[in-house]
């Protein structure tokens, strides 16, 4: 099986031909049959999608959440197997899948949410609002760890609920709510436990309702899911189904996997063993040691 390595150049810049020239020694040092394809305004990240789609190779890409998910919505369907370099800001599928994966193939479940998938968590209300804080997610001049707390605290003062509606098992639950998590996985925010419960092939994903609270409950809530401490909170409920929808009056923008993505209504459904995911530490500690 062809390994195929995704560089992206325009996040990478001047880094580039470093990355490419760490990928060869790699790749040489594990034997693996290889390619590298290296993104341009010429040739872009789809254009190399749809070269391999009717492929068997493992697509590793190099990035974030956001860039795990670009990578995924461009091989669903295909004979494609999805892996992953953690080059991003948040890395939190990463972070779950040391604990979660074998090494190896590894089949997991996938999402659907309208037209689009993810793997990882989509997020309503105040948590898409902090995650699609562009300026301050992806700032340069903000270290990494920092970044996710600066953008809570950019957007934690003026942000007020809003309604929601949604079905779940033929029940409605509608009314304000501070944030709604759809969760594959465990992490989001870079490192927030979400989901401690999670299991990634299990058929089932975990749905977190965060009622409208005050200022003052929201911050202990927020500062208590870090740690996964957050499940026995009166003011929030978790429900586990594998089909829902979530409606607004207004348009929401919403966020799954680090990318947004915006409509009135989403329709969410799990597909069991959608995805395959190639795990390998050995090669991500090589990587990472000489970057």
């Amino acid at each position: 099986m062809k390994y195929v390595f995704l560089v992206n150049s325009f996040s990478l810049k001047n880094k580039t031909n470093k990355v490419i020239s760490v990928l060869d020694k790699v790749s040489k040092e594990l034997e693996y049959d290889y390619v590298i394809e290296v993104n341009s305004d010429d040739y872009s990240t789809e254009d190399i999608l749809k070269k391999y789609r009717n492929k068997n190779s493992i697509i590793i890409c190099l990035g974030g959440d956001g860039t795990i998910n670009r990578t995924l919505n461009g091989i669903v369907g295909s004979k494609n197997i999805l892996g992953y370099i953690p080059f991003g800001t948040g890395n939190d599928f990463y972070r779950c899948n040391k604990e979660l994966l074998n090494s190896g193939i590894n089949k997991i479940d996938l999402i659907r949410i309208n037209e689009k998938y993810f793997i990882n968590v989509a997020c309503f209300g105040i948590d898409a609002l902090i995650a699609n804080t562009d300026n301050i997610v992806h700032s340069k001049f903000i270290p990494k760890k920092a970044r996710y707390n600066m953008a809570i605290v950019s957007n934690f003062i003026n942000y007020k609920a809003r309604y929601f509606k949604s079905r779940i098992n033929n029940k409605t639950y509608e009314d304000n709510y501070t944030t709604i998590a759809v969760c594959n996985a465990k992490y989001y925010g870079g490192g927030y436990n979400i989901n401690p419960k999670s299991n990634l092939n299990d058929g089932l994903f975990e749905v977190y309702f965060v009622k409208k609270v005050n200022k003052l409950k929201m911050a202990k809530l927020i500062l208590s899911m870090k740690n996964g401490n957050h499940l026995n909170k009166e003011d929030i409920e978790m429900i586990s189904t594998r089909k829902m929808t979530i409606e607004s009056n207004n348009i929401v923008n919403a966020n799954i996997d680090g990318d947004k993505i915006s409509s009135k209504k989403f329709d969410i459904e799990l597909i069991k063993d959608g995805i395959e995911i190639y795990y390998n530490q050995e090669l991500i500690d090589k990587v990472l040691k000489y970057k």
